[in-house]
């Protein structure tokens, strides 16, 4: 559990939307599964930020339609993940997660606003690559404590998703600023 707390802290494709609980079923989660559930969505709320920092000024066409699907998809997962915290009550709560800014490292959005269009690009693909190669090792350590099946489902496609994301960037024609 500390390697995931841990991992869900530290600075750091098709993207698979959330398959709802099939009709009639609830998901219970609780335990490990709320403390991934937190850390997960606290960690996609940066992710959305990010993207959302200003996607009119990505120059690459594919790293604008991926922007794009990263939003909608991280929106989707962090929506499914409230339902599911909210379903499990109090208990829910007990295992909030605060993702604050490390203070040591610059804010991302900061970042982003501040990057001249030319190269807002490569910046966006040099925070995006650590936020989502985080994200995927997150999700990957969840995977041998998860409880619920749908939760352990929800952590694979993100490790998948975010790892195909990282893939995909690698593959596009914007290289990222050298430090």
């Amino acid at each position: 559990m500390a390697a995931l707390l841990l991992a869900g802290c530290a600075s750091t494709a098709p993207p698979a939307t959330p398959a709802p609980a099939p009709s009639g079923t609830t998901t219970v989660v609780d335990g490990t599964d709320l403390v991934f559930l937190h850390t997960m969505t606290a960690h996609q709320e940066r992710t959305l930020a990010i993207v959302r920092a200003a996607p009119q000024r990505v120059r690459e066409p594919r790293l604008r339609t991926l922007v794009a699907a990263i939003d909608a998809t991280e929106s989707d997962e962090v929506a499914q993940a409230r339902r599911w915290i909210a379903a499990a009550g109090p208990a829910g709560d007990r295992h909030r997660h605060a993702h604050p800014d490390p203070g040591d490292t610059p804010d991302p959005v900061a970042l982003l606003r501040g990057t001249p269009d030319a190269g807002y690009d490569a910046a966006l693909v040099a925070v995006l690559v650590p936020q989502q190669r985080q994200a995927a090792a997150l999700a990957r350590a969840h995977l041998a404590v998860a409880v619920a099946p749908a939760v352990r489902d929800l952590a694979r496609r993100i490790d998948e998703s975010r790892t195909a994301q990282i893939r995909l960037i690698a593959a596009l024609p914007v290289t990222p600023p050298t430090r």
